[in-house]
């Protein structure tokens, strides 16, 4: 299954997983301590292919700041 980024849309968590090139079990941990912005349908929990864009650019944002930060200390 290939999900393509673009117009958001709800997929589920393995859509996502497979989307970030995570395990399953790591969305879940990322849905269940608020991560990545997720809701559930009764068990099954789903997300956005928008909150997953915005969970890659807060993580490209924390490594830069964390780059920046190791090379002024040198």
């Amino acid at each position: 299954m290939t999900v393509a980024m673009g117009e958001p849309r709800i997929i589920s968590l393995a859509e996502a997983a497979e989307l970030l090139g995570v395990s399953y079990p790591t969305m879940v941990r990322l849905a269940s301590e608020g991560e990545l912005k997720a809701f559930r349908v009764r068990k099954v929990w789903r997300t956005s292919t928008a909150a997953c864009e915005e969970y890659v650019r807060e993580r490209f944002r924390a490594q830069e700041a964390a780059c920046r930060a190791r090379n002024a200390e040198m």
